[in-house]
C-alpha cells in the first residue's frame, strides 16, 4: 500500500515573517516612472526589488522582522504638489502611490544619515576585518560620504571585550541596526543581545553587561552572520586574511542530522569561517555551534595525507594510495578465502555521503560476501525505522522541521535537543514563545528547559515508561480523539488491553516522578492541537527499542496528531547522515530501500543488479562486531571514517578486539589511535571535500558540493571504496557518484524517478513521485482502510 503524504507547496525566497498572509489583492504604483503591480500589504522596498530598482538598506534583512532603525532606505513619496520621505523597508504600498528612489532630496537625506553614522564610527577601514564586505563601507563609497562632516564626541568601548572563544566583539563599530537582537530573538530564541540606554548612550549589550556565556549565549554565531559592520565578528581568520582573498562555497553540513546548508569561506585550501546559507530549507540560515565552529579537524595537523601499510618490522610505512589499496584488497581476500565472508565486517562513520554508504554495503555484500556492514548510528536508527514503519507505514520523521514551529503542544524526549538537534530545538522554542505548551523530559535541566512550561526530570533511560504513562492518562481520562481513532486506526483494543495492566504508580517509580506530575503533563500535552513529539537519539545513552517508537506513534495517533502542519513525530538519529545510511543499506539487516536481507525476493533484486549472489544471513551490528573480534570469530575489519575509541565502548575492549584482527584497514581523514593496530591506512576526505548526496532527518535528499580539495594524497571515501570494489571485481565498480546514486535508487522504491541531476538546491523529500516531485508530510487518507496501527504498550 502506498503511504499517504501531503505534497509540498513550492518554496519561494520571501521574507519568512510575512509568509502566510494568504492571497492578497493586487495594487498598482509607480516607482521612478515605472508602473509596478504588487500584492497589497507589500512594502515599497519589496515593490522596488520586484521592479529591479535599487534601494540601499542597512537595518533591513529579508530573514528578519522589519524594524525602522537606520532609515538609509528613505524614498520620496510624491503627492499632489508636495512630497515626504518614508522608510521603504517598512512603509506599505498604496494604490496609485508615486515613489522616487533617487531624487536629489532622497540622495541628500541618505548622505546625511550616513554622515551621522560615520560621525561615531571608527572609520579605520585600513585595518578593519570587515573591509571589502562591510555594508556601511559600501554605502559610504556609493554616496561619497566623508566621515569628518559631523565632529563631536565618539564612543570608546573596549575592543575584543568578551572572553568567549569564537566571537570578536567591538561595539565601537556598531550602527545600532539591531539585526543582532532580532536574529538572537526571532531565529535562535536565546535573547542574549538587547539594547540599553537612550540617545547618544544607546548601545547593544547583554543583560547587566554580563559576558556572553554568562548571559546565556549558546554560541550559535547568528548575530555575527547578520552584523553588517563587524561589531560582532569572527575570531577565526582575523588579521590573517582579507575578505577579498576569500573564496566561498556552499554544501550540506553533516555534523548532525539537521542537514543545514552552510557557506564555507576558504583561503589557500583551508576553511576560515562558516556562515549560514539562507537558502537552507531545513534551517533557514541558522547553524548550531558544532556546525559553525567545529571545523578545526578539517585543517588539523592530524590530517591523514598519505597511505600507509604495515611493514615487516611491524611499523607503518608510507606508500602510494594505489599500492595501499592493492595491499588492503589482498589482505581482505586472504581472510575471506581462509575463513569465509562472515569473518569480515565493514563499519562506516556518520558523515559519509549516500553514495559512499551504498558502496560500503555493496563492497561488503557483493565483494566480501557478508552482511556485516553497519554505520555508527545504526543501533539508534534501526529501531526508529522498525518501530515507526510498523505503526505509521513510514520509518522516519513524519513531517518537515518547519512544522515544529506551528505546533501548539510539544513533548521533547531523548537528547539534549538544543545541543544535539539544535534546529528542531529552536523551532520548538519559537512555537513555545507563540503560545505552544512545551514539555521537556530530561534528567538534567538542559537549555530548552528555560523556555518550557514543564521540566520532567525523569530518571535516566525511563522515557519509555513516561510515554506509557502518558498513554495511560490519555486513555483513562478519555483525552484522545475518538473519531480519529475509530476512522483512521486499527488494533485500538490491543493498546487498551495492554494499558489496563499498567499502574501509574509503577510508571512513577520508574521515572522518578510523582503520579500527579505525570497526569498534569499528559493533560497539558493533550490539551492543545496540533501536538508534536520530538525525540532525538544520543550516542551517550543506550538506544531505544522499536517498542518505544511504537508507543510514541501510538500517543500521537491517540491525539490525532499526524498529517497536519505542526502535528507529527520528529524522530531524529545521532549522526549527520544517519538517514542516508539507512536508505542506502549500510545496515546488517537491510539492503538499500529497506529490503530485508533474509528475504529471498529482496536478495534477488540486488543480486540481479550486481551480478553476484547476496548472502542470506543478517550480519553483525557494530557492537557485535567488536564482541566477535574480541572472541576471535571476526578476523578482518574495514573502518571508514570511524574512531573506534570514540564509540563509548571500554577502551580495553576496543584495544583487545583490534589487536586480535588479522586485517584492520583504517580509512579516515584524521589520525586516531586505531592506527596503532592498522595493517593498511587509507587517507580519506572530509565532507566539505566531497561531491555527493545526503538525506537529513526530515527525509530531504540534498546535494553536497566540494568546497575545498583534500590535502596531499587523500581521496574521497567514494574513490577509495570504488577502487576496492574494482580490485575484487571490475564489474562492481561504478563510473562516479551520480552513477552510484542512480544504481542505489533502483533498489529504493521511495526515491521514484529521482535522478542526481534533478535534485534542486533546496533538496527533495522522499517518497518521490514518478514525476520527481517530493512529498513531505504523512497525511490521513480519506475514505480508505485505516493504515495506522496500534501496538501493545509496555513500560
Amino acid at each position: 500500500m502506498r503511504r499517504p503524504f501531503v505534497r509540498a507547496a513550492p518554496r519561494t525566497h520571501v521574507n519568512v515573517f510575512r509568509e502566510g498572509r494568504g492571497v492578497m489583492a493586487k495594487i498598482t504604483l509607480k516607482i521612478n516612472g515605472q508602473e509596478v503591480q504588487v500584492e497589497e500589504g507589500s512594502t515599497i522596498l519589496e515593490a522596488a526589488r520586484l521592479a529591479g530598482v535599487y534601494i540601499p538598506t542597512l537595518c533591513y534583512h529579508p530573514c528578519l522582522p522589519l524594524e525602522e532603525a537606520c532609515r538609509v532606505c528613505v524614498v520620496e513619496e510624491v503627492r499632489r504638489g508636495w512630497s515626504t520621505l518614508v522608510a521603504a523597508c517598512v512603509f506599505p504600498v498604496r494604490q496609485g502611490m508615486v515613489i522616487e528612489t533617487d531624487s536629489e532630496k532622497v540622495r541628500e537625506a541618505r548622505k546625511t544619515i550616513l554622515e551621522l553614522l560615520l560621525s561615531d564610527h571608527p572609520n579605520a577601514c585600513m585595518t578593519c576585518q570587515a573591509a571589502g564586505e562591510c555594508e556601511l563601507q559600501d554605502l559610504a563609497y556609493r554616496y561619497r560620504v566623508k566621515p569628518e562632516v559631523f565632529e563631536g564626541e565618539r564612543h570608546k568601548y573596549p575592543e575584543d571585550s568578551d572572553p568567549n572563544p569564537y566571537l570578536h566583539i567591538d561595539m565601537n563599530k556598531c550602527v545600532l541596526c539591531r539585526r543582532c537582537i532580532r536574529a538572537c530573538h526571532e531565529i535562535q530564541g536565546a535573547d542574549v543581545w538587547t539594547k540599553v540606554g537612550r540617545g547618544f548612550n544607546q548601545r547593544i549589550s547583554t543583560a547587566f553587561d554580563l559576558p556572553l556565556e554568562e548571559a546565556g549565549c549558546e554560541l550559535c554565531g547568528m548575530c555575527a552572520d547578520f552584523c553588517p559592520v563587524d561589531a560582532i565578528g569572527w575570531r577565526a581568520g582575523r588579521y590573517q586574511v582579507r575578505a577579498w582573498q576569500l573564496a566561498s562555497g556552499s554544501t550540506v553540513c553533516l555534523q548532525c542530522p539537521m542537514g543545514c546548508l552552510a557557506r564555507y569561506d576558504t583561503h589557500e585550501g583551508k576553511i576560515v569561517r562558516v556562515r549560514g546559507d539562507f537558502r537552507s530549507p531545513a534551517s533557514g540560515g541558522a547553524l548550531c555551534k558544532r556546525g559553525r565552529f567545529n571545523i578545526d579537524f578539517i585543517s588539523s595537523a592530524d590530517r591523514l595525507t598519505a597511505a600507509q601499510i604495515l611493514g615487516d618490522d611491524g611499523k607503518l610505512k608510507p606508500v602510494s594510495v594505489d599500492e595501499a589499496l592493492q595491499d588492503a584488497a589482498r589482505r581482505l581476500k586472504a581472510v575471506c578465502k581462509e575463513s569465509g565472508g562472515s569473518a569480515v565486517a565493514v563499519l562506516t562513520g556518520g558523515m559519509l555521503t549516500n553514495e559512499e554508504y551504498y558502496l560500503a554495503q555493496k563492497l561488503a555484500r557483493a565483494a566480501l560476501g557478508t552482511n556485516s556492514v553497519d554505520n555508527v548510528g545504526g543501533p539508534w536508527q534501526l529501531p526508529l525505522y522498525e518501530g515507526l514503519s510498523s505503526s505509521l507505514g513510514l520509518g522516519a520523521m513524519t513531517h518537515p522541521l518547519d512544522d515544529i514551529a506551528q505546533a501548539k503542544s510539544i513533548l521533547v524526549l531523548g537528547s539534549d535537543t538544543l545541543e544535539r538537534h539544535a534546529i528542531a530545538a529552536i523551532r520548538a522554542r519559537k512555537a513555545a514563545r507563540e503560545g505552544a505548551s512545551l514539555i521537556v523530559a530530561h534528567p538534567q535541566p538542559v537549555g530548552l528547559v528555560k523556555t518550557a512550561d514543564l521540566h520532567l526530570a525523569v530518571s535516566e533511560g525511563s522515557e519509555a515508561a513516561l510515554v506509557c504513562g502518558f498513554i495511560k492518562v490519555v486513555l483513562d481520562e478519555k483525552l484522545y480523539d475518538e473519531a480519529f481513532v475509530a476512522e483512521r486506526t486499527q488494533d485500538f483494543e490491543k493498546l487498551v488491553r495492554s494499558v489496563e495492566k499498567v499502574e501509574l504508580e509503577d510508571v512513577a517509580g520508574k521515572t522518578g516522578l510523582s503520579t500527579e506530575a505525570i497526569q498534569d503533563a499528559a493533560r497539558l500535552y493533550a490539551s492543545k492541537k496540533p501536538a508534536c513529539l520530538i525525540y532525538g537519539g544520543d550516542m551517550s545513552r543506550e538506544p531505544a527499542d522499536e517498542t518505544f517508537f511504537r508507543m510514541c506513534a501510538g500517543l500521537q495517533l491517540l491525539l490525532g496528531a499526524v498529517g497536519t502542519p505542526g502535528a507529527g513525530l520528529a524522530a531524529m538519529g545521532v549522526t549527520g547522515n544517519a538517514q542516508g545510511a539507512a536508505d542506502f543499506g549500510a545496515w546488517p539487516k537491510y539492503l538499500p530501500g529497506y529490503r530485508p536481507v533474509t528475504q529471498a525476493a529482496a536478495r534477488k533484486v540486488a543480486s540481479n543488479l550486481w551480478g553476484v549472489e547476496v548472502p542470506g544471513d543478517a550480519g553483525l551490528s557494530w557492537p557485535e562486531m567488536f564482541e566477535a573480534a574480541e572472541k576471535g570469530s571476526l578476523k578482518a575489519l574495514l573502518l571508514v571514517g570511524v574512531d573506534p575509541f570514540d564509540l563509548g565502548l571500554p577502551a580495553r575492549s576496543v584495544e583487545s578486539a583490534l589487536s586480535k584482527l588479522q586485517c584492520l584497514v583504517v580509512q579516515d581523514c584524521v589520525a586516531t589511535k586505531a592506527l596503532n593496530y592498522a595493517h593498511v591506512v587509507l587517507p580519506g576526505a572530509a565532507f566539505v571535500e566531497k561531491d555527493g548526496t545526503a538525506v537529513n532527518c526530515e527525509r530531504r535528499v540534498q546535494r553536497l558540493s566540494k568546497v575545498i580539495d583534500p590535502p596531499g594524497d587523500a581521496r574521497t571515501d567514494f574513490e577509495l571504496l570504488n577502487a576496492l570494489l574494482g580490485a575484487f571485481d571490475a564489474s562492481l565498480a561504478v563510473a562516479g557518484p551520480a552513477a552510484a546514486f542512480g544504481e542505489g535508487v533502483q533498489l529504493h522504491r521511495d526515491f521514484g524517478a529521482l535522478s542526481w541531476e534533478a535534485i534542486p538546491v533546496e533538496g527533495v523529500q522522499w517518497p518521490v513521485s514518478s514525476e520527481g516531485e517530493g512529498l513531505v508530510r504523512l497525511a490521513v487518507p480519506n475514505g480508505e482502510k485505516p493504515v495506522f496501527k496500534f501496538f501493545a504498550a509496555r513500560c
